[in-house]
């Protein structure tokens, strides 16, 4: 049985994701990925079907002080979803992140060697809840638990910053 939300609610899990994208913009992001973004070697194989291109001679050593630089300097909203999310559960943590990453989301794998043979992996409630070793239910409870309690924790942390 589906209930509404209200628009306080609503506002809550608004906000509870957005809490989520930034800490998971923080997580996903290392020195390796931002030093070679754009430039691996698999990524090069697909585009170009299975062939390397020739050298252009550019590195892009000139854009990577704007890499490192996002890794030293978060925003103050990133630093403060790192710090909010450290306050739920290691299972509900698992699941808001698997909600916003990849819940309802297909996602394409590609051979570097065969790029014309795609997989298509449609990551459904089963699929995540599979992956976190739980029941779907467990899954979706624990997903409404962990934004609720991110609300309650933003909530909170605009009343004293107040």
């Amino acid at each position: 049985m589906k209930t509404t939300r209200s628009n306080a609610e609503q506002a809550g899990r608004a906000m509870a994701e957005k809490v989520t994208d930034l800490f998971l913009d923080v997580l996903l992001t290392n020195e390796e990925g931002l030093a070679w973004e754009n430039m691996g070697l698999v990524g090069r194989l697909v585009d170009f079907k299975g062939h390397m291109p020739q050298a252009s001679g550019y590195s892009q050593v000139d854009t990577l002080w704007r890499r490192v630089d996002k890794m030293r300097n978060w925003s103050a909203a990133h630093k403060a979803s790192m710090i909010l999310m450290r306050r739920l559960s290691d299972r509900q943590r698992e699941a808001v992140c698997f909600d916003r990453a990849y819940r309802g989301r297909t996602k394409v794998a590609v051979d570097p060697f065969v790029p014309l043979k795609q997989v298509e992996i449609y990551w459904g409630d089963h699929q995540c809840a599979e992956q976190l070793g739980c029941s779907v239910n467990a899954f979706r409870k624990r997903i409404q638990e962990g934004y609720q309690r991110l609300a309650e924790l933003v909530e909170e942390s605009g009343k004293q910053a107040a």
